[in-house]
């Protein structure tokens, strides 16, 4: 609870220093922003006030599909979730379909139909989670605003793997996908946030155009990052903890994901992004 407090602090006074640079250049509209949130599960308990936040961020920003070009609206959010869990189904993609916002979920295709591989311990908070079948990611794939993207099969580190499994894991995970939806899967969110420039080159051959990552950048401007970082918001974060990373405040927290085992990216605490890709 402390540590939350703490980012809570850093981020309302990264949220200050923001608004005055603003007030002080007046020219806030002029150079367009933005984050993308992901999430991981929706339990029914928290639907409520999932949808309060789809609200706020109706209110604050110019939603995006992750597939498309950026927004020239002033500031914009783009809505993920990895792991295509049904709670996600079940909770989420109602509220964000009744407000037509776009959104992504990111599949593991190794775990269809069952709990996650990944998730070893009954104390883990996603233990009673089930990833969604083949049957409802085709029904989800025809929801207005629905994309769907490729977690990998297994959802390993990738680094870790042998060129040969890497190729496996990237190659046949879309193309399990792309059986199930009949058409092409190009976006790519990499399991734990873990890449270097290896697993980069690999998924561009592969085939996807556009790669994920967790750090919680704010995109600003130029062209998109090679691996788009991403905010990590729960459905049940406060009200404030919610707009501020919104606002792209939690950015401060980027530098501490870089390093080998973790992502590999950006320096900067913002990154630049494009109108176009």
């Amino acid at each position: 609870m402390l540590r939350r407090f703490l980012k809570l602090i850093l981020s309302a006074a990264l949220n200050c220093a923001d608004r005055a640079q603003d007030a002080v250049r007046l020219s806030r509209h002029d150079s367009p922003r933005g984050v993308v949130l992901y999430y991981h599960a929706v339990p029914a308990r928290y639907r409520r006030s999932f949808a309060g936040q789809l609200d706020l961020l109706c209110q604050h920003a110019q939603p995006w599909a992750l597939d498309g070009s950026t927004p020239i609206a002033g500031f914009w959010a783009g809505i993920s979730f990895d792991d295509a869990y049904v709670s996600v189904l079940e909770n989420a993609v109602p509220e964000l379909v009744a407000r037509k916002l776009p959104f992504t979920v990111f599949v593991p295709t190794g775990s269809l139909g069952r709990r996650p591989s990944w998730v070893q311990s009954p104390a883990h908070p996603f233990w009673q989670e089930q990833v969604m079948s083949a049957e409802q990611l085709a029904a989800l794939a025809r929801l207005p605003g629905a994309t769907l993207g490729s977690h990998t099969v297994n959802h390993p580190r990738l680094t870790q793997l042998t060129r040969e499994a890497l190729e496996c894991e990237l190659r046949d995970s879309k193309y399990a996908l792309e059986d199930i939806l009949g058409r092409p899967v190009t976006l790519l969110s990499f399991p734990h946030g873990v890449w270097n420039p290896a697993v980069v080159e690999c998924a561009r051959a592969v085939g996807y155009t556009r790669l994920f990552g967790i750090e919680p950048v704010c995109l600003d401007g130029g062209v998109l990052p090679e691996v788009i970082g991403r905010v990590a918001v729960e459905p049940h974060d406060l009200r404030c903890e919610f707009v501020l990373k919104l606002r792209g405040c939690y950015r401060w927290a980027a530098a501490g994901r870089r390093g080998p085992g973790r992502s590999w990216g950006p320096a900067r605490s913002l990154v630049r992004s494009a109108h176009n890709d």
